[in-house]
C-alpha cells in the first residue's frame, strides 16, 4: 500500500511538468540593440505555441513597442515590434510583458540598449578559391562590455578591399558581389539596404586573383579588418609517384574552371615547379619534366610566384620486379584484340609510375602466334592479337632506364591459353517434330578443350529443354534460345537457336542410279516454312524410324535401313539405305505421315567405256584401256591392225570395278573395237575407234604456263637450279594426238650449245599419267624436264626436238633468278610517295607487283615506287609476269619519325674525312630508311660535307642531325694527329728484324692498327703489328691503316724500309762523360746501321764486354730489368754505370756479326770518365725527383728544396713563385718556371747542375682520395684545371657536418693534412669536403661507400668514455673496459694518438677507437655544484660530448662504477676525486666534504692528468631548508618558506602539480610560496623545490581542497537516513514538481545575449563547407564539385597512377 502511494505521488509530479511544458514561450527572453542618433533599430518578439497577448513595457521614454497582429481583424497578436527611441540615453535596460487574453498567463523579455565600440568579422572561411561562388562574410557588434548585439538590421557599413605584399595597388584580388546578383537567400533588411546602393552587415566576397588582401570594414569611426588569402583550385598530377633513378616524369596541372576538371601543361600556365630534395630528383627542364636522380623522397611545389599553391610526393626507388596483366583475362579468342600491361614494383611493392625514359620490352614464346602490334612509348601498354589457338607466355623486361641498359635482370611472365572462337553449329537447330520424346546433342566449335556449360531461355509450355550438357529434350512444338559459353571462362560465349516445328514438304535426293547388288542411298530432307519470313527452310535433325519406303514399279529395294553412320548431304536429315537385286527402272514412295515424295531410280549393269574414247598411236606402241560392265569381252574389227587383250593388274582407285585391257597396233590403218556384256541373255557393248599411224608427221612444243601477260611470244624460261618442263605434242598427217605409254624415242639439242644446260632424257620423252585412273598408266601428255646451272645465266638460243619425219624448236632464255633487294625495308614517313623502296633484279625483267587495299605500286627501271595513304605496314608481292613461280614479297614498314641517331665514326683525322650517316629510328624502335639527305649541325672542330665528316684540327668535336623536324643527340669526334710510322725511314741487316712504330693516329679504343708491306715484298717480310724482318739487298715500303671497329679507314702512313750489308763496325758511346751512379749506354754501330739494327741480327753476334779496373764501374745487359752486376758482359750494346769518379777502360771483342759483314772478328777499346750528380728533392717527401719532374704547387704554399750536394739555387720565372737561397720555393700566384741547382766540381773541372721545372696553379677543384695507410683516413688533393696534383702543405682542410673527422699531418708532411673519419652508417653517405689555401677554397662531395668497420668505428680523445654493444671484448692495456647489461664501457686511460682495437670473440667482431691527443682540459666556466663540477677535455676536431653513449646504452650502464684517467683534489680537509654522470654525460670532479657544510666557503678545485692541469674555484654552500613538507589547502592560508644561503636561493626552481597555483615572494634571504588551487578536487598534490648549487631536490606534499559531501561523515549522515529514504524522496519530488510549475506561471524569460559564431580555422582537411543559405548558382546542375587547391578532397582516382584508366595517345 506504501509503495502504490508513492507511485501515485510520482505520477501526480509528472503530470503537472507536462502541463508546464506545453506553455507558450517567447523567441528570446533578452536582447542588446544598438543605439543610433538618426536610425532606429528594430526587433521583433514572438511568441511561441501561445494564445492571444497584450504588449506592455517598463518605460516608453527608450523603446517604442508596436504589436503586430496575424489576424484581418486584429484582435490577437503574436508578436510585437521593438524600436530604439532617438531620445533615449544609452545604456539602458527595458521590461517588455506579453500577457494571455485569456489565462492571465505574463511572459517577459529584457530589452538592453548600449553604443557600439568594436566590430568584428566572422565567416566560415578565410581562403578563397578562384572561379568559385563567393562567401559570405559577416559583422559581429559589441558594446564595452564585450557584449554582442543581437540584430544589426537596417544598419549600413563601409567596407573596402585593398592588396596586402607585392600586390599593393593594384587592381583588387577580391571583389564585392551583391546579393540580388547571385541565387543565395540574402538575410533579412539586406535587399532595402542594397537597394540604396549601400552595404549592411553581411557582404558577399568573391576571389578573382591570387593573393593577399585585407577586408575593412567600418561603422563610422569604428573599423576592423582582416586578412583573406586567394588560392588557385588546382593540384599536380600524379600525386603520389614511385620512379626509376634516371627516369623521369612530365607533370600536369589539374584545375577546376566552373565546376569542371581541365589538365594543362604547367608550361601553359602561370605556375612554376620546384623540387625540394635535388639530390634526390631534379627539374629537368625547369618547367615540369622530373627526373629521378638518387634514392629518396622529394616533395615537389606548385609555385605561383612565391606562394604555394598545391604539392606532390616523389619517391625515387630501385625497380625490382614486372607484374605481367593480360586483359580482358587470361583466355584469348585468337582474331580478337587483348591488351598486355605491365606494372613494375619497387621491392616494398608499390606500384611505379612509368615515365618517358624507362623502356619495357617483350617477348612471346609459345604454340600461339601473337603479334605485338603496338605499344606505347615506355612499353607498358601493348596491344597484342593472336592469329591461332595454343598457348604462349609473355616475358616482360626492363630493358633500360635513361637509355642505359640494366644489368639487375627484372622481369615478369604471365601465361595465356588462345582458343578458336566459340560458336554453335548450326547456329539454329531445326528439329522436326514427332509424337515421341527427342533427344540431341547440341554441337559446338571452337573453345579448346575447355569444357562447355549450355544454358537456355525458360520456356512456359516446357516444349523444349536444356541440359547444361548440351542435349536437348525436345517434347513439342516451340523454340529456344540457346547459348554455349566456357565454364571456366564466362566472357566466351556463343549463342543459338533450336526450332521444333512440323514439317511442310519432305525431299529424297539420290543419284537416279543404281547398280544391281550394291547399297544405294537416299538422303532425305524435310522442308517447312518459316513463320516470320516465310521462306523454306531444312530441319537438321528428324527421326530416321519415321520414315516409310514402298514400291510404286519395277525392281522392289530390299533391305531398307536407316544409315545413322552416313552423314547426310547438305539440307539433308537422314540417310536411308538399300540395293536392288535386278536391273531396270525402279520407283518409290517415302512418306512420313500424310508428306510423301517419289523417287525413281535407275538400276543397271551396262558396259561403260572409261578411257579413250578414241585412240590414235604409233605402230608397235600400246595403251590401256579401262571399262567397267559385268562379263566383258573384247572383240576388233581389224586384228590385224589393232588388238584389244586383257590385261593385268589393279584397277584404278576411283574405279574399283573397272576391268583392264591393252590396245596394241601391229600395223597401219584403222579398225572399230567393242567391249562386250553378256547379262540375263541381254547382250550390251560399247565402241570406240581405234586408228594405228606409220610415223609422227608433226612435232608441237609448248612452254609451261606464264603467271601473267608474258608478250612476245612462245619461249621457255629457265632458271638456274630448277626444273622446267617443256611440253611435247606427237601428231600425225591429220593431226590427231598419237599415244604410248611407254613414250616415244626422240632426240634433242640446244643451239646453241651450253654446257650449263642439260636435259633430264636426251633420247626419250616423259609421260605423264592421268591421275584420275592412279594406278594405271594412262598417258595424259608427254614432256620433257631441263635444268640449268649458275654459269648458263643470260644464255638465249632454241631448244630443238627431233624424231624421224618431224622436227620442232621453241625459244628459250636463262634469266638469272628474282631478287628484291631489300625484302624487308622500314621506311620514315616523308609523303604518301614512296619511292625507291626495293631494286628488282634477274628474271624476265617484267614485272607485276600486288598490293594490299588503298595501295598502288609499280615498277620503274628496276626500282619500286608505291603510293600509300598513311604510316604502317604494306607486304608488296613482286611476281614475274613470265618465270613460273617468281616470286618475292617485300615487306614495307613506314613509321613516323621518332628520334635520330648519328653513325659514324668516334674518331677524325686532321684534314681526313670518314663516312657519316644519319640513322631514324620509328616509334616501333627500329631503324628506318629516308629519300632525303639530313640536316647537319657540327661544334667544334669538325665539318660535314659530301656525306663525310671531316677533321679541321686537333681536338674533338660534335655533330647533330636532323629529319624530319627531329634532333639527335650530340656525338663527339676525337680529331686525331695525322697517323706516321716511327721510324719512317729505317735500314737493317738481312737477317735483321725491327718493331715498327705509330706515333698520332685515332685512340688505342677506337681503332685496329694494321701493318702491310706495298712494294719490294721479296726483300721483307713484315707481320699486321708491324715486326719487319730483312730478307735480301733492297728498298721496299710498308703502309700502316688504322680502321675502327666498323672496318672504316681512319688514316694510313707508309714508310721505308732499306736493307744494306753490314760495314766498318765501330764502338760508340753517348757520352763521354757519365755521372756516378747513373747508367750510360755504349753499343756496337755499323756503317749506316745502329746497335739496335745490329742487335736484331738472326743468329745473334756475339759481343763480349769487358772492363780493365773491375772497381771503376759495373756492367749491365740493355734490360732495365736486369740488375746483375757483372765486369764481364755480352751483348751488342750495355750500360756501364761508373762507380767511382775516374777514367773507365772498356774492351770490346766482336764475334760472328752476320752472313753478309765484312769481318767476322773484330777488337776494340773505348774509354768513358765517370763523374757524380746532383740529387734533389722535396723536404717532407719520401721520394726524390727525378730528371723530366714537374714540381706542381698551389698558390699560397710554400715548400723547401734540398739537394745533395749541396748546391746554389736560382730560378727563372714570371714573378709566379720566389726561391730562397736555403731552396724555400713561395708560390705567388699562377705560371711557370724553373729553377736550377749547379754545383762546381773544381778539382775535376766539371760544372753541374739539375733543372726543376715548376709550375703554379691555382686550384680548380680537389679530390678525395683514401690516404692508403688507414682505410678511414682521407687525403684531400688539390688540382688545377688540367688535373694536376698540386703540393699544398699549408692547407686548411675540414670535413662538413654532420660527420666529424680530425685533421692531422701526413706520413710525407709535403702532401698535407689528412681527414680521420668515423661514425659512418654501415651503407655509405655523401661527404662534403673543403680545403682553402691562398684565398681560394675548393669542394668535394663524393659518395663514400663504407663497410662495417665504418660503423664500427669512433674519434675520441683521452679519458673519453665509449659504449660499445656486447660484453666480453678484449682490449689493449690503455683502455679499461666495464661490462655492463649488455655493453661494455671503454675509456680511454693515456693521453697519446693511437689506433685501439677491441675484439669480440663470439660473435666475430671487432671495434676501432681512434684516438686523438688532447689539446685543452679545463673546468666548465658558469655555476656548479660542488657534487658535480663539469670538466671540459677538448682534441682538434671533436665536437660531441665526453660520454659517447645512446639514451638505452646510458640505462644499460646504471650502477657501473668506473675509474677515470685523471686526479682532482682541493683544499683540505676535504677531499675530491673523479666523476662520470653517465645520465647527463659528464666528466668532472666531486667534492667530499669533511664535515656537514653551515657556513658558505670557497674552495679550489684542481685536475690533473700528466701535464695538464686546471683549477677552478668552487663555493661550498649550506644545504637549503623548507618550513613544511606537508601542507593543506584546507587551512588558509597554505604556505611554507624556503630558507638558506642568498646565493643558493637565487637558483632555486619550483614545479607544481597540475591544478596548483603558487605565488612566490623573495626577500631578506628566503622564499616565500603561497599555493593556491586552481579546480576542487580531491587528492594530494605536490611541489617540487629543486636547488642547484646544493644539489638538492625537497618534494613538499599538498593536500587538495574537497567538496563537503565528500569524506566519512557524508558516509555516517547517508546510514542514518538509509530507512527513511522512500519517504524523503517523495517528499522531494512533490516539493520540485510545485515549485517547478509555480517558476513557469511566473517566469521573467532569463535574457541570453547572442553568441557569435564560432570562427572556423582551418585545418589540414577541414569537412566540406556548408552554407546557411540557398545553394550556389554555379552547383545548380547537382552537387558541388570537389575543390582542389583545397586539401578537403583528393583528385579523383582517375589521375593516380594507379588507376586503371590509362590516358595515353596509343589508346
Amino acid at each position: 500500500m506504501r509503495r502504490s502511494g508513492h507511485a501515485f505521488v510520482i505520477l501526480l509530479a509528472l503530470y503537472f511538468c507536462k502541463l508546464s511544458c506545453d506553455c507558450a514561450k517567447i523567441n528570446t527572453p533578452r536582447v542588446l540593440l544598438p543605439w543610433f542618433e538618426n536610425l532606429n533599430v528594430n526587433f521583433t518578439f514572438e511568441i511561441i505555441g501561445g494564445g492571444c497577448y497584450s504588449w506592455s513595457t517598463s518605460r516608453d521614454d527608450i523603446i517604442d513597442l508596436e504589436a503586430l497582429y496575424d489576424d484581418t481583424w486584429g484582435h490577437c497578436s503574436r508578436a510585437a515590434r521593438v524600436t530604439v527611441s532617438n531620445t533615449c540615453v544609452p545604456p539602458g535596460s527595458v521590461i517588455i510583458f506579453a500577457e494571455e487574453v485569456d489565462t492571465g498567463e505574463i511572459l517577459r523579455g529584457d530589452v538592453d540598449i548600449a553604443k557600439i565600440t568594436s566590430l568584428k568579422i566572422v565567416s566560415t572561411t578565410w581562403k578563397l578559391y578562384l572561379e568559385e561562388a563567393p562567401e559570405a562574410f559577416e559583422v559581429v557588434a559589441n558594446d564595452d562590455q564585450d557584449n554582442t548585439f543581437s540584430t544589426l538590421e537596417g544598419v549600413s557599413f563601409t567596407w573596402s578591399i585593398e592588396n596586402v605584399g607585392s600586390t599593393y595597388g593594384d587592381e583588387p584580388l577580391v571583389t564585392l558581389v551583391r546579393w540580388s546578383d547571385t541565387d543565395y537567400e540574402a538575410p533579412k533588411g539586406i535587399a532595402e539596404l542594397e537597394a540604396q546602393g549601400l552595404r549592411s552587415h553581411s557582404v558577399l566576397l568573391y576571389g578573382q586573383a591570387m593573393g593577399e588582401s585585407q577586408v575593412t570594414v567600418c561603422l563610422g569611426k569604428i573599423c576592423t579588418s582582416s586578412n583573406l588569402h586567394v588560392a588557385a583550385s588546382v593540384v599536380l598530377t600524379p600525386a603520389v609517384a614511385y620512379v626509376a633513378p634516371g627516369d623521369s616524369l612530365c607533370y600536369k596541372v589539374v584545375r577546376v574552371r566552373a565546376g569542371r576538371l581541365t589538365i594543362q601543361d604547367v608550361a601553359d600556365t602561370l605556375y612554376t615547379m620546384t623540387v625540394d630534395n635535388t639530390g634526390v630528383a631534379i627539374l629537368e627542364d625547369s618547367i615540369s619534366l622530373v627526373r629521378g636522380t638518387q634514392l629518396g623522397t622529394s616533395h615537389l611545389y606548385l609555385m605561383s610566384g612565391m606562394t604555394e599553391v598545391s604539392k606532390a610526393m616523389l619517391t625515387v626507388v630501385e625497380p625490382h620486379s614486372i607484374k605481367v596483366i593480360i586483359r580482358p583475362s587470361n583466355l584469348i579468342v585468337y582474331g580478337e584484340m587483348f591488351n598486355i600491361h605491365c606494372i613494375v614494383f619497387d621491392e616494398a611493392g608499390h606500384p611505379m609510375t612509368p615515365g618517358q625514359e624507362m623502356l619495357i620490352r617483350l617477348s612471346v614464346d609459345g604454340d600461339a602466334n601473337v603479334d605485338l602490334l603496338k605499344s606505347n612509348e615506355n612499353g607498358t601498354i601493348t596491344e597484342a592479337v593472336a592469329l591461332n589457338a595454343g598457348e604462349f607466355t609473355v616475358t616482360a623486361r626492363l630493358y633500360s632506364i635513361a637509355g642505359r641498359a640494366l644489368m639487375k635482370k627484372i622481369e615478369g611472365q604471365e601465361s595465356a591459353v588462345v582458343l578458336e572462337p566459340l560458336a554453335v553449329v548450326p547456329p539454329q537447330v531445326y528439329v522436326a517434330w514427332t509424337d515421341s520424346v527427342q533427344n540431341i546433342q547440341l554441337r559446338h566449335r571452337g573453345g579448346g578443350e575447355e569444357p562447355v556449360t549450355w544454358s537456355g531461355s525458360e520456356m512456359e509450355s516446357g516444349a523444349i529443354s536444356l541440359a547444361p550438357t548440351g542435349v536437348v529434350t525436345v517434347r513439342d512444338v516451340g523454340e529456344m534460345e540457346v547459348r554455349a559459353h566456357l565454364t571456366g571462362y564466362p566472357h566466351v560465349r556463343a549463342g543459338g537457336r533450336v526450332i521444333s516445328a512440323v514439317p511442310d514438304l519432305i525431299k529424297v535426293s539420290s543419284s537416279g542410279f543404281a547398280r544391281v547388288g550394291r547399297l544405294h542411298q537416299l538422303h532425305l530432307a524435310l522442308t517447312a516454312t518459316h513463320p516470320a519470313t516465310g521462306e523454306l527452310y531444312n530441319f537438321h535433325t528428324c527421326d530416321c524410324g519415321s520414315f516409310a519406303v514402298s514400291l510404286l514399279e519395277g525392281p522392289e529395294p530390299q533391305n531398307v535401313t536407316a544409315a545413322s553412320w552416313l552423314q547426310p548431304v547438305d539440307g539433308a536429315c537422314c540417310v536411308l539405305q538399300c540395293f536392288w537385286s535386278a536391273r531396270g527402272v525402279s520407283t518409290v514412295r517415302v512418306s512420313r505421315g500424310r508428306a510423301g515424295v517419289t523417287a525413281r531410280i535407275a538400276v543397271r549393269a551396262a558396259p561403260t567405256l572409261l578411257w579413250p574414247q578414241q585412240a590414235a598411236a604409233l605402230v608397235g606402241a600400246t595403251l590401256p584401256v579401262l571399262a567397267e560392265g559385268e562379263a566383258l569381252v573384247s572383240q576388233s574389227s581389224e586384228p590385224r591392225v589393232a588388238e584389244l587383250t586383257n590385261r593385268e593388274g589393279l584397277a584404278p582407285h576411283r574405279y574399283p570395278d573397272a576391268q583392264l585391257f591393252t590396245f596394241k597396233c601391229r600395223r597401219q590403218g584403222e579398225a572399230h573395237l567393242k567391249l562386250i556384256s553378256f547379262m540375263d541373255e541381254e547382250q550390251e557393248f560399247v565402241d570406240f575407234e581405234a586408228v594405228c599411224a606409220p610415223h609422227v608427221s608433226r612435232i608441237r612444243l609448248e612452254p609451261p604456263d606464264t603467271p601473267g601477260n608474258c608478250s612476245g611470244g612462245p619461249r621457255v624460261w629457265l632458271r638456274p637450279y630448277q626444273e622446267v618442263s617443256v611440253k611435247v605434242t606427237l601428231q600425225d598427217a591429220i593431226g590427231r594426238e598419237l599415244l604410248d605409254e611407254e613414250g616415244p624415242s626422240l632426240s634433242w639439242e640446244i643451239q646453241p650449245y651450253h654446257v650449263g644446260i642439260e636435259y633430264r632424257s636426251s633420247d626419250r620423252l616423259f609421260v605423264e599419267t592421268n591421275p584420275e585412273f592412279a594406278k594405271v598408266p594412262v598417258p595424259h601428255k608427254y614432256y620433257q624436264m631441263l635444268t640449268v646451272n649458275e654459269q648458263a645465266i643470260g644464255w638465249s638460243g632454241l631448244l630443238k626436238a627431233s624424231i624421224p619425219d618431224a622436227t620442232a624448236t621453241i625459244q628459250a632464255k636463262v634469266v638469272a633468278p628474282l631478287k628484291c633487294d631489300p625484302l624487308k625495308i622500314n621506311l620514315a614517313w616523308e609523303g604518301e610517295t614512296v619511292s625507291n623502296i626495293a631494286t628488282v633484279t634477274g628474271g624476265s625483267g617484267k614485272y607485276s607487283v600486288e598490293t594490299p587495299k588503298g595501295v598502288s605500286a609499280s615498277i620503274d627501271a628496276g626500282s619500286v615506287t608505291a603510293l600509300v595513304p598513311a604510316p604502317g605496314t604494306y607486304d608488296l608481292v613482286v611476281t614475274d609476269l613470265c618465270v613460273a613461280g617468281e616470286k618475292q614479297v617485300v615487306e614495307v614498314n613506314i613509321e613516323e619519325v621518332l628520334s635520330v641517331e648519328v653513325s659514324t665514326a668516334r674518331a677524325v683525322c686532321v684534314g681526313g674525312c670518314i663516312p657519316i650517316s644519319a640513322l631514324v629510328k620509328g616509334i616501333s624502335h627500329r631503324y628506318l630508311s629516308t629519300s632525303r639527305e639530313p640536316d647537319w649541325k657540327t661544334l667544334g672542330d669538325v665539318e660535314v660535307k659530301n656525306g663525310s665528316l671531316c677533321g679541321l684540327k686537333e681536338g674533338f668535336g660534335r655533330v647533330r642531325a636532323a629529319l624530319g623536324g627531329v634532333w639527335s643527340s650530340e656525338v663527339e669526334v676525337t680529331v686525331f694527329p695525322a697517323l706516321r710510322i716511327v721510324p719512317e725511314h729505317t735500314r737493317l741487316p738481312a737477317g735483321g728484324r725491327v718493331q715498327l712504330r705509330h706515333v698520332g693516329g685515332p685512340p688505342s679504343h677506337l681503332a685496329t692498327l694494321t701493318y702491310h708491306a706495298t712494294q719490294g715484298k721479296t726483300h721483307m717480310q713484315v707481320s699486321s703489328s708491324g715486326l719487319v724482318q730483312g730478307v735480301s739487298t733492297g728498298s721496299s715500303r710498308v703502309k700502316l691503316v688504322a680502321s675502327d671497329f666498323a672496318n672504316v679507314e681512319l688514316a694510313g702512313a707508309e714508310a721505308e724500309i732499306e736493307v744494306v750489308p753490314i760495314t766498318n763496325l765501330r764502338v760508340r758511346a753517348a757520352t763521354q762523360t757519365l755521372l756516378v751512379g747513373r747508367p750510360g749506354p755504349v753499343w756496337i754501330q755499323a756503317a749506316g746501321l745502329s746497335a739496335t739494327a745490329l742487335m736484331s741480327l738472326q743468329p745473334s753476334p756475339r759481343v763480349t764486354w769487358s772492363l780493365r779496373d773491375p772497381t771503376a764501374a759495373r756492367l749491365y745487359t740493355t734490360h732495365a730489368d736486369d740488375q746483375l752486376e757483372r765486369s764481364v758482359v755480352e751483348g751488342l750494346s750495355v750500360r756501364v754505370v761508373p762507380l767511382k769518379p775516374g777514367v773507365i777502360a772498356l774492351d770490346v771483342r766482336v764475334r760472328n756479326m752476320g752472313q753478309i759483314a765484312e769481318s767476322r772478328l773484330w777488337d776494340s777499346t773505348i774509354e768513358i770518365l765517370g763523374v757524380s750528380d746532383i740529387r734533389t728533392s722535396i723536404d717532407g717527401l719520401s721520394r726524390e725527383f727525378n730528371t723530366g719532374d714537374r714540381l706542381s704547387i698551389a698558390a699560397g704554399s710554400t715548400v723547401r728544396l734540398k739537394s745533395l750536394p749541396r748546391g746554389s739555387w736560382s730560378a727563372y720565372e714570371d714573378g709566379s713563385f720566389e726561391v730562397k737561397n736555403n731552396g724555400d720555393v713561395v708560390a705567388v700566384r699562377p705560371g711557370h718556371g724553373v729553377i736550377f741547382v749547379k754545383h762546381k766540381d773544381d778539382r775535376n773541372n766539371i760544372d753541374r747542375q739539375s733543372v726543376i721545372h715548376v709550375e703554379v696553379s691555382k686550384p680548380h677543384y680537389c679530390t678525395a682520395e683514401p690516404s692508403g695507410e688507414e682505410e678511414s683516413a682521407a687525403r684531400l688533393v688539390l688540382r688545377n684545371s688540367l688535373g694536376r696534383e698540386l703540393l699544398a702543405p699549408q692547407a686548411n682542410v675540414s670535413l662538413g657536418s654532420p660527420f666529424a673527422a680530425h685533421v692531422r699531418r701526413a706520413v710525407d708532411s709535403a702532401l698535407g693534412d689528412e681527414l680521420l673519419i668515423a661514425g659512418m652508417e654501415v651503407g655509405g653517405a655523401f661527404l662534403s669536403f673543403q680545403s682553402s689555401i691562398g684565398g681560394v677554397t675548393v669542394n668535394d662531395e663524393v659518395w663514400v661507400t663504407s663497410t662495417d668497420s665504418y660503423a664500427n668505428r669512433v674519434i675520441a680523445t683521452g679519458s673519453w668514455a665509449v659504449c660499445v654493444e656486447g660484453v666480453g671484448w678484449r682490449a689493449p692495456p690503455s683502455i679499461r673496459l666495464y661490462p655492463g647489461a649488455g655493453v661494455t664501457l671503454a675509456i680511454l686511460t693515456q693521453d697519446a694518438s693511437a689506433r685501439h682495437v677491441l675484439r669480440l670473440d663470439r660473435p666475430a667482431s671487432t671495434y676501432i677507437i681512434h684516438q686523438i691527443p688532447v689539446q685543452k682540459m679545463e673546468f666548465i666556466s658558469g655555476e656548479w655544484p660542488a657534487s658535480l663540477v663539469p670538466l671540459s677535455i677538448e682534441a682538434s676536431g671533436l665536437t660531441s660530448n665526453p660520454l659517447i653513449c645512446t639514451e638505452e646504452q646510458k640505462y644499460a650502464l646504471e650502477d657501473v662504477q668506473v675509474e677515470l684517467p685523471y686526479s682532482c683534489r682541493t683544499k683540505a680537509p676535504h677531499t675530491a676525486q673523479p666523476i662520470l654522470d653517465i645520465n647527463t654525460g659528464q666528466l668532472g670532479c666531486t667534492i667530499i666534504p669533511a664535515t656537514l657544510i653551515r657556513e658558505a666557503s670557497e674552495v679550489e678545485l684542481c685536475a690533473e692528468w700528466g701535464v695538464a692541469r686546471t683549477c677552478t674555484k668552487v663555493q661550498l654552500l649550506p644545504l637549503v631548508q623548507v618550513s613544511s613538507m606537508k601542507l593543506s589547502l584546507q587551512s588558509q592560508p597554505t604556505s611554507f618558506t624556503v630558507t638558506g644561503h642568498p646565493h643558493a636561493l637565487k637558483l632555486v626552481r619550483m614545479t607544481t602539480s597540475p591544478g596548483l597555483k603558487l605565488d612566490i615572494d623573495t626577500k631578506d634571504g628566503e622564499i616565500s610560496v603561497l599555493i593556491n588551487s586552481e579546480s576542487v578536487t580531491c587528492g594530494i598534490g605536490w611541489v617540487n623545490v629543486v636547488s642547484k648549487l646544493t644539489s638538492q631536490e625537497i618534494k613538499v606534499e599538498v593536500e587538495r581542497e574537497c567538496e563537503v559531501g565528500c569524506g566519512t561523515l557524508l558516509g555516517a549522515i547517508f546510514s542514518l537516513i538509509r530507512p527513511f529514504l522512500p519517504t524523503l524522496v517523495t517528499i522531494v519530488a512533490l516539493a520540485a514538481g510545485y515549485t517547478y510549475i509555480q517558476s513557469r506561471l511566473q517566469q521573467k524569460g532569463q535574457i541570453k545575449l547572442p553568441t557569435e559564431p564560432a570562427q572556423t580555422v582551418l585545418a589540414v582537411t577541414p569537412p566540406q563547407r556548408n552554407r546557411t543559405w540557398s545553394r550556389s548558382p554555379y552547383a545548380s546542375a547537382g552537387p558541388a564539385a570537389p575543390v582542389y587547391g583545397d586539401s578537403s578532397m583528393l583528385p579523383d582516382a582517375s589521375f593516380s597512377p594507379n588507376s586503371t584508366r590509362i590516358h595515353s595517345r596509343f589508346l
